[in-house]
């Protein structure tokens, strides 16, 4: 150890320079950087029903649009509502790529209707309507229940317009433009027709609301952070000069950690995309420790340089320690199949690393550069803790019972806490997207749908007589179901078609029995798609498989799995097993999330918690003590978790990761303090003189970066997306609450632990005695 800490003073500017140079390397790798703002980057990569959605989509390539909402009081059957719709597929090219239009204003009549009142669509030309003829349009429009379900609100105040585009390539760049455009387009229709609500939702939109939610918590949190920071810094180390200096280690390592991640190729998705926040305040926290034992060195009179080869020789061990505790902890979240999970503990393990090696080889330089005539008060919170210390020493008892009862209390109330991830908690709920879900969610009932592919395994097979009374029978059976809003099925289609064709004759709302005929509607269907390409593929190229979709609204995730298990269910006990079913949307993947992350992180944090522990065992030489550092660094997170049951009590996978995240953060704490207690103790001093060792040279430095953990958490409150507001508003008290135990609960702990051993020790002893 001492030649360790001898070459890494005696050798401090050459390791400053093959660090510095080193960086200028890998830093390079920043301009790699790239962003990834897709639903891609949050689904799980382990779920078997993603094959099945990924095969339905080569059967039938997903359309990319936008979907636009009009809203009017008491209708949208105003002039006001109609001149905004139109509007739109006069201009519908201004959005780049784009290639049709759908909505009211080119809805084509049936056969009948457009025989009867002389016109082929829904709504004349507006300059041939009067005031009068709207209420006819109005009935025409409602009566319609294929309109209903689609495009148009089943009360008529909300319609929508479906616009489709052909990107020249598939590239974020493009995409981006074509959402601007899409942007430029609704705020254009808005300033134009101010008396009609207007909205509008598309993947191409949330990526870009991801995408500048990433860029402006990058550009807003990380200043504010810095700034509080160096003022937390600046107010307990009272030198602003030893400030920026661990300031200094902070951006060496958050370029190291991002120049890393860009020569690795990995894009930065919504989650970790704040990872570089942490390692801000991850590699603060390892260089306070060091200072703060260097500032102590040099106010009991030593030099600069034995100063900082005291500093090294007690925190060596501890920072060490910590540093692998808390990669494991973060490494433990690639047991998730969620690259937004895994991303996150991915970055900030790397980051965790780079700190340790910038706080090794750049800060003793940089600190022994620093004049000593001003040297750091870390004494700022020297008040803080020799009330702690006085507290413990007099009611250690107290403390103790008082902290077993809270624990126990609280963990008595984690199974308060339910598991319900939503998907659009990434949005800003001041955002159109939010606004369309809701619309769509209590205006037409639909927000989310369940889609199958059902493949009759032969070409032409889906004219099949046998195949067909299938999907009719699985049609009908889901039209019943009280979740299903609507269903959309190729043989309503036929049903449709063939009574259209027979003069709207109820008796012809069958499906047909001659193939050539079915041949004849899949055709002419093919050919209306032409006409009018917003229309949804339902079958494939190969006429082998056909494409249906269960309209939903409002359902949790556990119904909307409660729903899929009874579907599936049903196909089990009544499809021909030659016939295969497959999932074919992203909706049940989103549903499954919950499930399967859960248990994806709960094994992650099992293994890291077990590894964690043994590196403690190993780290501090002592199975007893190591045993004993599990219990203040396990219970913050059921502590607080226990309350957010309490009084909450709705959790998502991706908040549930703060468990295996918030143990490798709060373990730094307990490691400074154990290991100090562990040196007293192992130096002759009793348990009691031991603590106060611990405390004195420990707890300012664990107040100080529990302090700057905690700012730098707490700053995610202003995120602009609500899942890292909780994100926040959790892990900022598992911090807290972790330095009071470490404070409060821990050296009790051990008092009481050691004078037990001593005094079982003493009685064995006794008898011996004696004799």
């Amino acid at each position: 150890m001492q030649y360790l800490i001898d070459f890494l003073v005696n050798k401090r500017y050459l390791l400053l320079l093959v660090t510095l140079v080193t960086g200028v390397g890998v830093t390079w790798g920043i301009g790699h950087v790239s962003t990834n703002a897709t639903y891609d980057s949050i689904l799980s990569e382990g779920d078997p029903y993603r094959e099945e959605v990924e095969e339905t989509r080569r059967d039938f390539p997903p359309s990319t649009g936008v979907l636009f909402t009009f809203q009017s009081e008491p209708d949208v059957f105003n002039f006001k509502a109609l001149e905004a719709m139109d509007a739109l597929s006069q201009r519908y090219t201004e959005i780049e790529s784009a290639v049709s239009v759908g909505s009211l204003m080119n809805r084509r009549l049936n056969e009948v209707d457009a025989e009867r009142y002389n016109r082929d669509y829904l709504i004349p030309h507006l300059s041939t309507v009067r005031e009068e003829d709207l209420a006819e349009i109005r009935r025409l429009a409602l009566k319609d229940d294929e309109l209903t379900k689609s495009l148009l609100s089943p009360d008529g105040d909300m319609a929508l317009g479906q616009i489709k585009y052909k990107a020249s390539e598939d590239t974020q760049e493009v995409r981006l433009r074509i959402a601007e455009s899409i942007i430029a387009l609704r705020d254009s229709l808005r300033a134009d027709h101010p008396e009609v609500d207007i909205h509008v939702l598309g993947g191409v939109l949330f990526e870009r609301d991801g995408y500048n939610a990433q860029i402006e918590d990058r550009n807003q949190l990380f200043p504010l952070v810095i700034g509080l920071s160096i003022l937390l810094l600046w107010f307990c180390l009272r030198s602003l000069a030893y400030s920026l200096s661990l300031f200094v280690i902070a951006f060496a390592t958050i370029g190291l950690t991002v120049g890393t991640w860009g020569w690795l190729g990995i894009p930065f998705n919504q989650i970790s995309s704040l990872g570089p926040l942490v390692v801000l305040v991850v590699a603060i926290a390892d260089g306070i420790h060091i200072v703060s034992v260097y500032a102590q060195g040099l106010h009991r009179g030593l030099d600069k340089f034995a100063a900082m080869r005291d500093s090294l020789r007690i925190n060596v061990q501890p920072v060490t320690l910590a540093t692998i505790t808390t990669a494991m902890g973060f490494l433990s979240l690639n047991y998730s199949s969620s690259p937004g999970i895994y991303g996150f503990g991915n970055i900030i393990a790397i980051g965790v690393v780079w700190a340790f090696i910038t706080t090794m080889t750049m800060l003793p330089a940089i600190i022994l550069l620093l004049p000593t005539n001003k040297v750091p008060q870390p004494l700022g919170v020297r008040g803080f803790i020799a009330t702690i210390d006085r507290l413990v020493e007099t009611r250690g008892n107290v403390l103790f019972w008082g902290s077993s009862v809270i624990i126990v209390a609280t963990f008595a109330m984690l199974p308060l806490n339910k598991m319900d991830f939503d998907r659009f908690s990434f949005v800003d709920e001041d955002s159109d997207f939010h606004a369309v879900m809701t619309a769509l969610k209590e205006k037409i009932g639909n927000d989310q749908s369940l889609v199958y592919s059902i493949h009759s395994g032969e070409y032409y097979g889906i004219t099949e007589p046998a195949f067909l009374e299938q999907v009719d029978e699985f049609s009908v059976w889901l039209e019943e179901q009280p979740e299903a809003s609507f269903v959309t099925s190729y043989t309503d289609l036929l049903r449709s078609l063939n009574k259209s064709e027979h003069d709207d004759d109820p008796a012809y709302d069958v499906l047909p029995e001659d193939k050539l005929q079915i041949i004849d509607y899949l055709v002419g269907y093919q050919l209306i798609q032409e006409i009018e390409p917003n229309l949804e593929p339902i079958f494939n190229s190969d006429y082998s498989a056909i494409r249906l979709v269960i309209g939903t609204s409002d359902l949790s995730n556990g119904e909307l799995l409660t729903f899929n298990d009874k579907i599936d269910a049903w196909i089990e006990a009544n499809v021909n097993p030659d016939y295969r079913v497959l999932h074919g949307d992203n909706s049940i993947l989103f549903a499954r999330l919950d499930q399967s992350i859960t248990r994806e992180l709960m094994q992650g944090f099992t293994v890291s918690f077990f590894f964690i522990t043994l590196t403690m065992l190993i780290g501090l030489k002592s199975v007893r003590y190591g045993l004993l550092s599990i219990m203040p660094n396990l219970f913050p997170a059921t502590i607080v978790f226990g309350f957010w049951g309490l009084f909450m009590g709705e959790l998502s996978p991706y908040i549930l990761m703060l468990f295996s995240i918030s143990i490798g953060l709060v373990v730094d704490d307990s490691v400074h303090i154990l290991s100090k207690y562990i040196s007293a103790i192992r130096s002759g001093n009793t348990p009691e003189a031991a603590v106060k060792y611990s405390l004195d040279k420990a707890g300012s430095a664990i107040t100080i970066t529990t302090l700057s953990l905690a700012v730098g958490t707490f700053v995610l409150v202003l995120s602009n997306t609500f899942h890292f507001q909780n994100v926040a508003l959790l892990l900022t008290p598992i911090i807290i609450v972790a330095l009071f135990l470490d404070l409060l609960f821990l050296p009790p702990l051990l008092i009481r632990f050691d004078k037990h051993k001593a005094k079982k020790a003493e009685s064995r002893l006794k008898p011996l005695l004696q004799r």
